[in-house]
């Protein structure tokens, strides 16, 4: 396992610094969402998943992020889902919504805010929705990162849901 040096000071800035990094996290936090920005430096909760989630985002090169969304899920992993709207393009497609999933630390083998997946989706120039990563050509048709997705329709319409 690899260790996010940068993620580990950041989550240790979070427990050294809760009210300086809540006003961090407050950037990133769409005005509409629900999502507090009060950090507990003692427990990996929703806000510090957004604030590890953001910090994947900004190191994917995603540009203009608003996290919208958080769902917490105990299976196949323990952690969170953190949904977001930014921009980044990828392969001469822009994508627009995001789902980054970290780990919470509950299970001993992984650190908190450990990305396990991370989703895309954006609009072709010629209107296709495109999803990253996608099924490769002659490939299976299974990507593993998609069990992951939930509800498609809701993913995809994120944006609408939250707009700018």
């Amino acid at each position: 396992m690899e260790i996010d040096l940068v993620l580990a000071l950041a989550m240790s800035f979070i427990k050294a610094f809760p009210g300086f990094s809540q006003a961090v996290l407050s950037n990133y936090l769409h005005p509409e969402s629900q999502i507090s920005a009060e950090l507990d430096p003692e427990e990996f909760s929703q806000s510090t998943a957004c604030w590890a989630a953001a910090h994947h985002l900004v190191q994917a090169g995603v540009e203009d992020i608003r996290i919208c969304e958080v769902t917490r899920i105990e299976a196949p992993v323990s952690g969170y889902l953190v949904d977001a709207t930014g921009s980044w393009v990828t392969g001469g497609d822009t994508m627009s919504v995001f789902r980054t999933g970290v780990f919470d630390g509950y299970e001993q083998v992984f650190e908190p805010g450990e990305q396990f997946v991370f989703l895309a989706a954006g609009v072709t120039k010629t209107g296709e929705i495109v999803v990253f990563p996608a099924v490769t050509p002659g490939g299976s048709g299974f990507v593993e990162e998609y069990e992951f997705l939930g509800d498609t329709e809701d993913f995809l319409e994120l944006s609408r849901r939250f707009p700018d």
